[in-house]
């Protein structure tokens, strides 16, 4: 970031040297009306890191349309990532106008392509939404997971609202405000998509259905487009239940998703060892980034293929929590042993699972 300043101040004093002298009242040249990334930053860092954070978004963004995700990651889609994380890691990104903008452009991106038909009877789609958000598609049925716009502060409600209208069931894994929405929760209400959560998520609401089980268990749902089965797996984040979720679609596919599943005593891994023999074969796993013994959770699981999540999540963590996506390339290729393919999405992105 000093790099980009110092290029841009030298420059500036070049365009300086070259220009003719000009009248105190000439206007300045790098101020131009409609034009959101050349001002007059003297004395105002704020203003030249939020349309610096523009610049670098709208660079991003361009580039990541170009070279979707895919199995292989290429240099300028890792490059376009880290612009993310950057602009991520500024001190308040919540407040800075050009993230919010960026978002929802992002979440539109995905309204737009929920709104075209998904042809082949096996087909199966997945959308990254905010954070571990994630949607799960077919021709007939989608499936949600932990959808959060931090109460509209984040993914502006007229969006989040629409982006309900395609879901037709919700799975909460966990009380954490950077998972649960209550503005979602109203929305799904309203429209009459059922949410399955555990017992303390939304804890006197009635219309949630609850579901905490001592043992792994699994149980039918008949939803208006067909008939899911569920298997619903005890985990924690600690002394927080979280439920791992896997779903079994009417096209065969099998998806799930473990939220913040990490137990710092390692019991849960002691009964998870091999749960996949009890289960049917998961196709994609949408899995956290920062997960403790990643290798043992994902040979317990033992998926077709992993979706990271949680990367980035500025609402609720600070900048020591706040997993960047250069993080997860790098643990994916250098630490982790796992062989299991896995994906990288940023917000807006999709990934079709063949």
């Amino acid at each position: 970031m000093e790099r980009i300043l110092r290029h841009i101040l030298i420059a500036a004093a070049v365009l300086s040297l070259a220009a003719p002298s000009r009248a105190q009242d000439t206007p300045n040249r790098h101020s131009v009306p409609g034009q959101r990334y050349l001002k007059e930053y003297w004395g105002q860092s704020e203003l030249y890191l939020q349309h610096q954070a523009y610049y670098m978004l709208d660079l991003a963004e361009k580039a990541l349309n170009e070279n979707p995700p895919s199995l292989k990651m290429g240099r300028e889609r890792e490059m376009a990532l880290v612009m993310v994380d950057a602009v991520t890691h500024e001190p308040a990104p919540i407040e800075n106008p050009a993230v919010l903008d960026f978002l929802s452009r992002r979440m539109t991106r995905v309204l737009d392509d929920l709104d075209k038909p998904l042809k082949g009877r096996k087909s199966l789609r997945i959308y990254k939404l905010y954070n571990c958000g994630t949607l799960f598609r077919t021709k007939d049925i989608t499936v949600a997971v932990d959808l959060n716009g931090r109460d509209g502060t984040l993914i502006p409600d007229e969006i989040m609202s629409q982006i309900v209208d395609h879901i037709d069931i919700l799975f909460y894994t966990h009380n954490h405000s950077d998972h649960i929405d209550h503005h979602v929760r109203d929305f799904c209400h309203r429209k009459g998509v059922p949410i399955f959560a555990t017992d303390e998520i939304f804890m006197n609401d009635i219309q949630v259905n609850h579901v905490r089980p001592e043992e792994p268990e699994a149980f039918d749902v008949e939803l208006p487009k067909g008939t899911i089965t569920v298997n619903v797996l005890p985990g924690h984040q600690d002394e927080v239940n979280n439920n791992i979720w896997i779903v079994t679609l009417p096209n065969g596919k099998v998806i799930g998703a473990t939220g913040d599943q990490w137990k710092r005593d390692g019991s849960d891994l002691e009964w998870m060892r091999n749960i996949h023999e009890r289960l049917p074969r998961i196709d994609v796993l949408a899995m956290d980034c920062w997960i403790h013994d990643f290798d043992e959770h994902v040979a317990a699981l033992n998926p077709r293929l992993l979706i990271s999540q949680h990367e980035n999540e500025i609402g609720a963590h600070g900048i020591d929590h706040r997993e960047a996506y250069w993080m997860t390339i790098f643990k994916n290729t250098t630490v982790n042993q796992s062989l299991v393919p896995w994906v990288l999405m940023t917000w807006g992105e999709w990934f079709d699972y063949k």
